[in-house]
Formats: C-alpha cells, structure tokens, sequence
C-alpha cells in the first residue's frame, strides 16, 4: 500500500481530495442461473458465481477457449479502472446472504472451458496473463460448466511458477463423481511444493475417465478477500483500513469475480458492496 501514505490520506482522498476518486460498488447475485435455479452447493465445497445472475455484470458467459476476461466482461462487477496514472484499492468488503459461508472476491486472471471429463490425454489450457503476470500469488482453479461423469478420477496440471519454471505440476485432485461433478463446482489445484505463484497453465491432465464428457475449464486467481457470514440471513464485512488483510491494490481491468465457501446444500443469494479509491 505504498501508494496511501497514511490513515488521513486514506480519508481525505476517500472525501474526493487528492483525485482520490472514491468508488462504491454495489452489487446482488440471484441464486438462478437465466432462468432456472442453480444447483445445489455441497457443504464444505467451493460454487463458482460466475454464471449466476448478478447486477451489475449480469450473467457469465461459458468460455470455449483461453481468454482474458476484463472489469467490463459479463460475469464481473464492472468497477472503473483508475485514472491519471493512479492505482486503485480495496478498503472493504461486506456482504448479506441468505446461508451461511464464506465470499471470495478475486481477480479472475485467466479462463478457458470444453475440457472434457472423458479424455485421459493432456488436454491443451494455454492463453497469456495480463495482469499480475509475475505469478506470485496466482492460483489454478477448476471451474465445472456442465455436469461431469458419475465415476471419480484425479485431475493435475502441468504450469510454469513464479520464477518462470515451466514443467511444474500440481497435486492431483478429486474429480468427477458426487460432489465433484456438478454444474458450478469450483476448486483450487494445490502447486508442486516450493511453489508461491502461477504465470501461465499449459494443460490438464486426468488420470482416468469420469465416465460422461462434461465441461469443465481451468481459472487462473488472484484471491483479494474473503468474508464470513457466520448465518441464515446474516452478514459480515471485511474492513482493510482498521484490520487484515493489507490493503489489496486492484488491477487495471481487473475482472473482480466471487466464489462462494457453501456450509449448506442451498446455494445463495447475495447483496454487497465494496469501497476504493486510487492514489
């Protein structure tokens, strides 16, 4: 946070001083998908909100190869992108729901979709990140768009790190089978030991057939917060000024996207907002 010099920096360019220009994002996410409900969350697992509907941004769209996905995409919350060679951060985050779970605001870095749950080969990720590409902090992320087969496998994938080192391979993860199968399912590939970061995914790799095809894509994150709601119809709030974390900086055209931590098998429906300014 080099850029904010101090607590009364922070507010005066909060009141507009110092081309501060302060923002305030509201945003909701409807726990349907166009128009149908989405499908259940499984408690303890990650729920992608990309493809939820959500204002603003509105609704995700599948990707069908490797892109770059931007603050203007649809699927993202739309912030404004800092001006007059400025930067912008995040002070704070809050959010009601109506389950229980945690929120994750991210940076979505990179994606790509079609990977199929019945090919056994390496399947082709690629793509070139725009943003935060020295790696540190990056994560691999599986994103399943349409239900894979009944029959559980492990999935890995093939990266280069943070220091530029290609060849690089993650633990193997579940895949396929309850749980693990279902339309929206979202989780993170945990990278080959030593490693802090991600600059680009080469390909995916499962062990065996999930017996169905599917969809299913790689996401490449850079997480910036995360929220507790502790309850049924409650909320909770993350304020970076007076508590951790740092102060996140957010990226030009940094695609700020959510994932929901589910405590239960009814998937969300959300209202929030958050709070920055540039220096």
């Amino acid at each position: 946070m080099a850029a904010l010099a101090s607590l009364s920096d922070i507010v005066n360019r909060l009141t507009g001083g110092s081309s501060g220009t302060p923002e305030h994002v509201f945003f909701w996410v409807d726990s349907r998908i166009g128009s149908g409900a989405a499908n259940s969350t499984v408690a303890g697992r990650w729920t992608s909100l990309w493809q939820y509907n959500k204002h603003p941004g509105g609704q995700g769209a599948v990707p069908t190869s490797a892109a770059v996905p931007v603050n203007d995409t649809n699927g993202a919350l739309f912030q404004t992108d800092p001006g007059g060679g400025r930067e912008k951060w995040l002070l704070g985050m809050a959010s009601t729901a109506t389950q229980p779970g945690q929120l994750l605001l991210y940076d979505r870095l990179l994606h790509n979709g079609g990977l199929s749950g019945s090919v056994t080969t390496a399947q082709t990720v690629g793509g070139t990140l725009t943003r935060n590409t020295g790696g540190a902090g990056n994560q691999i992320w599986l994103e399943i768009n349409a239900f894979l087969g009944t029959t559980g496998t492990t999935v890995t994938a093939s990266y280069t790190n943070q220091s530029g080192t290609s060849g690089r391979t993650t633990k193997a993860a579940v895949i396929g089978g309850t749980g693990w199968r279902e339309s929206e399912r979202m989780f993170p590939l945990a990278l080959q030991d030593g490693d802090t970061g991600v600059q680009a995914v080469a390909s995916v790799t499962l062990a065996a057939t999930t017996a169905a095809t599917g969809n299913f894509g790689v996401v490449v994150v850079r997480p910036l917060l995360l929220v507790n709601i502790s309850g049924t119809a409650s909320g909770g709030q993350r304020d970076c000024v007076a508590g951790l974390p740092q102060i996140p900086r957010v990226d030009t055209d940094a695609c700020l996207s959510l994932a929901w931590y589910a405590q239960s098998t009814t998937p969300p429906a959300l209202y929030g907002s958050l709070s920055m300014v540039e220096a």
